[in-house]
């Protein structure tokens, strides 16, 4: 097994301020000066493109993804007075939304010392999963009893430490963004509007301060492209990761993948997660690479890792005809199981399938035909992390197999 890469992509932004100097010795007529201290629009040849580029740059703005919120409102307001009003609107909303985020998380984060207490149990458990994994043997059912449980207490223990981590990355993000939109709101801001005083600043900050603690100062360097040297700020980083290869692999599964293939993928992922591991990623070369070996068993009658058909012969030979060159680093099949979740359990309770699922690779794909499974794994490097120009070459190379509608039970076996 390949050790794993823990690696994302980070996009910083940095701050641009914007200047722009009349000509001298023109005269300037009143309704001129008028218009620009208001902020007014231009009425120019280029006033249509400009409301189409306001619109457009209003709707990134106001959405969820920082990484397309915050460059938008920076072009906005580089666009100067024709934007202006787009600009105070925009960041009024943006900020009283941020404040409001911060305020409810502040509220909703209990006691310290029990929250702590509670991830140091976390943190134990885990550690004591990972190690059972290693242990798994079918010579030693008491492994795979262990196992069992492991999964019943971390799984519910996750999700309840994912809810306070999601409220302290509420406010650390939320205050993190707050410096650099304040800024630009005091530039902009209509004379009379007393929105978001200093004063009003310095208390929300006091209280995000009180919640979290100086955490919240040594957070806001946190770095998303690797771990923090930092121990206590490992979980943070952890689970911010995983929420963003969540939200990639999300997008992925709506669009190749079928319910059943994708309830057998998050299966995998939400164990991974519970014992402390890194969420694969989904990768549609491998999953059209496990969808067409599911299909090809079906069809020629066979279940084996080794087709019949020379070009396809093994799993890396399959991945890579799918398009994803190297690093192919595994292969769980099973037959007869009850759709996504029947199958993930005939692996779990099988050594090498288990393994498989809890080992170092990078990403995952799973593919289904009638009610056989293939799971391929990939150790090569994540697309997430890649630059645009080499995620425009990532390509799904050969036949593309769309998902099978329904599955049909048969025999169970795996392999």
């Amino acid at each position: 097994m390949k050790k794993q890469s823990l690696i994302l992509a980070a996009v910083l932004f940095g701050s641009a301020g914007v200047f722009a100097a009349a000509p001298s010795g023109l005269p300037i007529l009143p309704s001129v000066i008028k218009e620009v201290a208001n902020g007014g629009a231009s009425t120019g040849p280029g006033a249509k493109n400009d409301e189409a580029r306001i619109a457009s740059l209003k709707e990134k703005a106001l959405g969820d993804d920082w990484s397309v919120a915050l460059p938008a409102i920076r072009e906005l307001k580089g666009m100067g007075n024709p934007a202006r009003p787009a600009v105070v609107e925009v960041l009024k909303t943006v900020l009283t939304r941020e404040q409001e985020a911060i305020k409810a998380a502040v509220a909703g984060i209990g006691d310290g010392k029990e929250a702590a207490d509670f991830e140091g149990r976390i943190n134990t458990l885990r550690a004591e999963a990972r190690d059972n994994v290693a242990k798994l043997s079918k010579t030693k059912p008491e492994t795979f009893k262990k196992a069992h449980e492991y999964y019943d207490e971390l799984v519910p223990m996750t999700a309840k430490m994912n809810q306070a981590w999601a409220m302290r990355m509420a406010i650390v993000e939320g205050m993190g963004h707050r410096a650099d939109l304040i800024g630009m709101w005091r530039e902009v801001a209509p004379a009379k509007d007393t929105s978001f005083t200093p004063d009003a600043e310095a208390k929300l900050k006091q209280s995000a301060f009180a919640a979290v603690g100086d955490f919240l100062d040594r957070a806001a360097g946190l770095k998303w492209n690797k771990p923090p040297q930092d121990e206590s700020l490992k979980p943070l980083w952890f689970f911010g990761v995983a929420r963003k290869i969540e939200a990639w692999n999300n997008q992925v599964m709506d669009k190749n993948m079928d319910p059943e293939e994708r309830k057998n993928f998050t299966m995998v992922n939400t164990y991974r997660e519970a014992i402390g591991l890194m969420p694969y990623e989904a990768d549609p070369r491998l999953i059209q690479a496990a969808r067409r070996h599911s299909k090809e068993m079906v069809d020629l009658k066979y279940f084996s890792h080794e087709s019949p058909t020379a070009s396809e012969k093994d799993f890396g030979m399959r991945s890579k005809n799918a398009g994803y060159l190297k690093g192919a680093s595994g292969e769980n099949i099973a037959a007869g199981g009850k759709g996504g979740d029947g199958t993930f359990w005939m692996w779990f309770d099988s050594e090498g399938h288990h393994k498989n699922m809890a080992g170092g690779s990078n990403a995952l794909g799973v593919g289904r035909w009638n009610s056989t499974y293939t799971q391929n794994f990939g150790g090569g490097p994540r697309i997430m992390q890649m630059t645009d120009a080499e995620r425009a070459g990532v390509k799904i190379e050969g036949e593309i197999l769309a998902p099978q509608p329904a599955a049909t039970t048969v025999t169970r076996k795996a392999k």
